[in-house]
């Protein structure tokens, strides 16, 4: 169960990696882009983790789509063009559930990358 009191909206970057990662045409997108609005940040995975558990209020409609990972895949760069990490979107009960930055080497990342530096494939 989510502590809602403790929920604070998206920021600005977490709100522009989720509209890129969305921006996907699958089954049951449109009804996730349409929960960003209500879509709320209730814990961080860790301490300096940019990965983040999300809520969606029961009153907004689900999507119809199978819980686990959305059908598209955020692959991000560094500045110099080198691959550094996935971002992933969770979803539960037809509901954005959370945001994972999964990086590779091993410095983990602090902070989301600009959505410039991520391009979104279909997997």
């Amino acid at each position: 169960m989510t502590d809602r009191a403790a929920a604070r909206p998206l920021s600005p970057l977490e709100q522009r990696i989720l509209v890129k990662l969305l921006s996907a045409e699958f089954p049951g997108a449109q009804e996730l882009r349409s929960q960003l609005p209500q879509t709320r940040v209730t814990r961080p995975w860790g301490s300096e983790s940019p990965s983040v558990d999300l809520d969606v209020p029961l009153g907004v409609p689900e999507a119809a789509i199978e819980d686990g990972i959305i059908p598209a895949t955020g692959t991000v760069t560094d500045d110099s063009g080198e691959l550094f990490g996935e971002l992933l979107v969770w979803v539960g009960a037809g509901r954005l559930s959370a945001l994972e930055f999964s990086w590779y080497g091993d410095t983990a990342p602090t902070e989301l990358p600009d959505p410039g530096l991520v391009t979104v494939t279909m997997t």
